[in-house]
Formats: structure tokens, C-alpha cells, sequence
């Protein structure tokens, strides 16, 4: 665009924008730059406008809808026309409804943000009592949370939208703060045991033999070296074995105590070796790795975890972006790392997309699961590695400012070299001249040492006499000098 146009017109594709959000801006662009009907009376000079910011796909598809006509010579409102049928079908109550009624807090969305979605999701259900309906959805939509348990005990009378959005986000951040102020305080210990519990692929309970099965009914004590309850610890052959994961004697990695996050899968025996390499990525105090892929059209975070063999999403994601795909049959038995089973629902095959590569992945569903993981079948499937980082140092904001300022930053003083400075003294004024005060023994040598920095620094102009003269009052600082 020109110097001479306001604002900022991007390109559309319909393949990841909104039509309607799009032609709201168009429109607001045309009024910025005075582009109406008055000054444009044949739409010739909107058309070409809005057809050079299509894509090329959705050049193609514009086209195609005006079919016969060629879109270079239809008229722009019935461009507009043609592409409002396309992108705003007619829709159903009911349905708007439905998907209101349907609709729940993703992952990683606040509160301000799960209400402001729902408000729009409102739009074509025509309510009688909206304000009534969203408070409903907002509160019976949240994810399961403390603040939702503090607001179903709250009272009706007088809750708004409003009201519950604000108390949710009030208690939310008055939680995070007494986290982190507990951290702070070195619960560091906590912080690891309150994180949840990753997954692992493991060999089936089949797999495994009925003596495997039949001893975890009975209850039996597990050797706590190796973990199996067919022998006493005393007995365990494995007692002189080094972890692999913590590299102590005198357990195996299966039954380390160690807090560190690790994933199997299990797919293959699991011998009394031990064997095999863990790469962990792991943050106690900080934000996890996320990675955002698009699906189907959709783009989801992700955390991405080297521990875990596959890659996971709960029921409600599922069913809040690919319930329309059927649910293939499990191949797998997911459980955690202390070896309680997790509810998976099913496998469903989709593409995912990644650094402007696609591949399709076997996505396992779990019931009432947490976050998003991508697991070691996506890091293969996209080939990507792990890079060592011997010593990351980050620069504070100060720091980076000394860095790139160096100068402004120095112990030297510049010159003020922008206007002449004047000194006005009153008319008949007489130079006053007091001699020097006798200076204190101890601190004569610092007293030299501050006036000959002052001269170097050119503050200070050594002379031989003067006709006015002020004693000088030396102050001792904390650090020793005056």
C-alpha cells in the first residue's frame, strides 16, 4: 500500500480466517481511506481492492461462485453477495443452540476469555433471557477447577455474568499467588508432587500372565528393587543393579523413587536389565515446552514430552473438534507412572500439521484426560532431535540495555553541548572568598583521591587563585568514600 492510505489491509484465506471478521475490516479500511460509494460509484476500484487481497485459493474459489460471469467484470456488492451465501449459510436454531449448550473451557483459556467465546456463540440462538443463559453455560462449561466449586456455592440472587467472571478471575489469581509465593518459599518439593502423572505404553494385562494378574488381586507386597511380588526384597537377585535413571544403587529404574518424569512404552519385554536411554524435558518452576500444531484446520497447544511414547488428547477435545471422526479400536494399555490404568476411549486417525509438514498420527483419547501431549510417535514422524544445552544464560532487561548502550551506561560524563549557559549575577554583587576548613586527618587522603577523580573526569578545572571561594563540607558514604 501506499504512504498516502491508513491502516493496514492484510491478505484473506479462507482457509484460516473468518469471512465475516474480514469484511468488517474491509469495510473499515474503505471508510479510513474514504473509499465510497460517492467517490468509488462503480465499485470498480473496491473490486480490484478486494480481489488482489484474496489469496490464491480463495481467488480461485470467488471465481468459481460467480460462475458464469467472469469476477473481473461483476460488480463488487456481487462479489460481496456471493461470498456472504458461501461463508454465512442459514443456520438452524436449534443447532446454534446445541452448540452453545455443547460448548466447554478448552485447555489453557481463561475465564475472560471462555466467556467472551460463549457470548458470541450466542449470537444466532435467539434467547429470550441471554444474560441468564450465559451465566448457566459460564459456570456448568467450566473446566474442573476450584473456582467453579466456589461458584456453584454461590447465591443466585444478584450473580451476573459480570460478577461470576470477575470472583472467578479474583480467585484464580489470588491462587496463583500463594503458589508461587509458596514456591518462593521452598516447596519446591511440593511443586513436583502436584504435577500430574505422565503416561506410559505398557504390554497388555494378557501379556503380562495370569500370575501377574491374580497377585495384584491378592494384594501381595511388591519387592521394592525390582517391583514384582513373586520374592521378598531380602531375595531380589537384582539388589547390586545401578538405576538408570538416577544412577544409585540398589533398585532398578522401574521402582526408582526418584521425582523425575519418565514415560515407557512398553512395547516390547521388559527384561531385568534395565536398559535403555531416557531423555527427559522437565520444568519445575516454569512454563512446560509447548508446541502448536494445526489439525484439520484447527490450531492446538501441545506440551511436547520425550517421555511419552504417544500422543494423547482428552475426551473433551475430542469431542470439541473431531467428533465427527470415528474412534478406532485401543492396540495399547495406557497407565501412569506408578502403574494405575487410564481410560482411553480410543484411537482416532488424523493429520497433523507441523512446520508446514503434515503427517497422520494415531491419536489415543482419554476419558477425563488433562493436556494435549505430543509423544516420541510425532518427534519421529517429524524427525526432530534434541539439541544439548550445556549453559543458557538470559540477559536481564538492564543488561541488555548496557549491551547495546554502551556509552549512555559508562563511568565518563558527556558534555552538554546543545545551548550556551549564562550565569546572571545581581547587580553590584561582591565576590565572597572563605578559606578552606581544616579537613579531619583520616579523611584527607580520600578527600585528594575524590578531587583529583573530579579533574580527570573534567568536573573539576584546577586554577591558581580565584576571587570566590566556598569550603568544602567532605560526607562519609557507606562504602568508605566521600
Amino acid at each position: 500500500m501506499s504512504a498516502g492510505l491508513f491502516g493496514i489491509l492484510s491478505s484473506f484465506d479462507h482457509n484460516g480466517q473468518e469471512w465475516k471478521t474480514y469484511k468488517s475490516r474491509l469495510t473499515q479500511w474503505f471508510v479510513a481511506n474514504d473509499i465510497t460509494d460517492a467517490t468509488d460509484a462503480t465499485g470498480t476500484k473496491r473490486r480490484a481492492i478486494l480481489l488482489s487481497a484474496l489469496t490464491e485459493g480463495t481467488y480461485r474459489l470467488a471465481a468459481d461462485l460467480v460462475l458464469p460471469k467472469d469476477v473481473q467484470t461483476v460488480p463488487y456488492d456481487d462479489i460481496i453477495k456471493s461470498l456472504d451465501t458461501h461463508f454465512n449459510p442459514k443456520r438452524v436454531g436449534f443447532s446454534e443452540r446445541h452448540n452453545f449448550y455443547a460448548a466447554v473451557q478448552r485447555q489453557g483459556e481463561s475465564h475472560s476469555q471462555w466467556a467472551a467465546r460463549l457470548r458470541g456463540l450466542t449470537s444466532l440462538c435467539a434467547f429470550n433471557n441471554v444474560e441468564e443463559a450465559l451465566l448457566d453455560r459460564f459456570i456448568m462449561g467450566m473446566r474442573a477447577c476450584y473456582e467453579k466449586e466456589k461458584l456453584y456455592a454461590q447465591d443466585l440472587a444478584g450473580l451476573t455474568l459480570g460478577k461470576a467472571v470477575e470472583y472467578a478471575e479474583n480467585v484464580s489469581t489470588a491462587r496463583a499467588a500463594a503458589a508461587a509465593s509458596a514456591s518462593g518459599a521452598g516447596a519446591s518439593a511440593a511443586g513436583v508432587a502436584a504435577l500430574d502423572p505422565l503416561l506410559k505404553i505398557s504390554r497388555s494385562a494378557s501379556a503380562k500372565g495370569p500370575a501377574a494378574t491374580k497377585s495384584s488381586r491378592l494384594g501381595k507386597p511388591k519387592c521394592t528393587i525390582c517391583g514384582y511380588t513373586n520374592h521378598k526384597t531380602a531375595e531380589c537377585q537384582y539388589s547390586d543393579y545401578v538405576c538408570k535413571k538416577c544412577n544409585v544403587k540398589g533398585h532398578l529404574r522401574r521402582v526408582c523413587p526418584s521425582k523425575v518424569n519418565y514415560v515407557d512404552n512398553g512395547a516390547g519385554d521388559e527384561d531385568f536389565g534395565d536398559d535403555g536411554e531416557v531423555f527427559t524435558i522437565r520444568s519445575l518452576r516454569g512454563e512446560p515446552m509447548v508446541g502448536t500444531v494445526t489439525i484439520r484446520g484447527s490450531k492446538l497447544n501441545f506440551e511436547i514430552d520425550t517421555g511419552a511414547a504417544v500422543t494423547v488428547i482428552s475426551n473433551d477435545i475430542y469431542k470439541l473438534y473431531f467428533k465427527d471422526v470415528p474412534l478406532g479400536p485401543l492396540r495399547r494399555r495406557l497407565v501412569t507412572y506408578n502403574g494405575d490404568n487410564i481410560a482411553c476411549v480410543g484411537v482416532v486417525p488424523l493429520p497433523v500439521c507441523y512446520d508446514a509438514r503434515t503427517h497422520s498420527l494415531d491419536i489415543h483419547v482419554v476419558r477425563d484426560g488433562g493436556v494435549s501431549l505430543l509423544g516420541r510417535d510425532f518427534i519421529s514422524a517429524f524427525q526432530l532431535e534434541l539439541i544439548r544445552v550445556n549453559h543458557c544464560h538470559l540477559l536481564s532487561t538492564v543488561e541488555q540495555l548496557q549491551t547495546k548502550f554502551p556509552k549512555f551506561f559508562s563511568n565518563s560524563l558527556g558534555c552538554f553541548n546543545k545551548h550556551k549557559v549564562k550565569l546572571r549575577l545581581k547587580n553590584n554583587a561582591k565576590p565572597v572568598f572563605i578559606k578552606a576548613r581544616p579537613i579531619a586527618f583520616a579523611l584527607r587522603d580520600k578527600v585528594n583521591k575524590e578531587i583529583d577523580r573530579l579533574v580527570q573526569l573534567g568536573i573539576l578545572k584546577p586554577v591558581d587563585h580565584a576571587e570566590y571561594a566556598s569550603p568544602i563540607v567532605p560526607v562519609l558514604k557507606r562504602n568508605g568514600s566521600v
